[in-house]
């Protein structure tokens, strides 16, 4: 298999039915499966490791947007609320559109910044039991269908 690369370009991104994509710098879902404990026993097949809970998280770097409909003030009015959550990752790619959804608890972000710089806002919200993943797109070969020239993208 050849090496396969994509730059983050575009994800559709909504809370509680509103979209705010346009507001997201950076974002990071992360599933929270740790390492299992280990234990051991006085015998010989004496060690088994123990599953650990997932504790899934959706890390976001935003724009501030204190707007009505913004999601500064979103998150701030909906604080402790659990939310369905919906991701698209790679919607203008066919072959690679995948789709997490499930529920975050809201929480704030911390406003303010230093003068004279674009008040941004990080924020890590906690995904209620696992997300669930599915593979939106069809297709097979992940160029989009253009043999993989994507400008500075592709498969090699």
């Amino acid at each position: 298999m050849s090496v396969h690369h994509r730059k983050l370009k575009q994800i559709e991104f909504s809370i509680d039915g509103t979209q705010f994509e346009c507001q997201v710098q950076s974002w990071n879902l992360d599933p929270g499966i740790g390492d299992g404990e280990r234990n051991y026993a006085f015998c010989p097949d004496g060690e088994f490791i123990e599953d650990p809970e997932p504790e899934p998280t959706l890390e976001l770097t935003f724009y501030a947007d204190w707007r009505s409909e913004g999601i500064s003030a979103f998150l701030w009015e909906h604080a402790g609320e659990q939310a369905e959550f919906t991701l698209d990752h790679h919607p203008d790619i066919p072959a690679e559109h995948v789709r997490w959804t499930g529920q975050v608890r809201l929480r704030p972000g911390p406003a303010g910044g230093e003068a004279r710089e674009t008040e941004m806002t990080e924020v890590t919200l906690e995904v209620v039991g696992v997300p669930d993943f599915e593979r939106v797109g069809s297709g097979d070969n992940g160029d989009g269908g253009n043999g993989g020239d994507n400008g500075d993208e592709g498969t090699f």
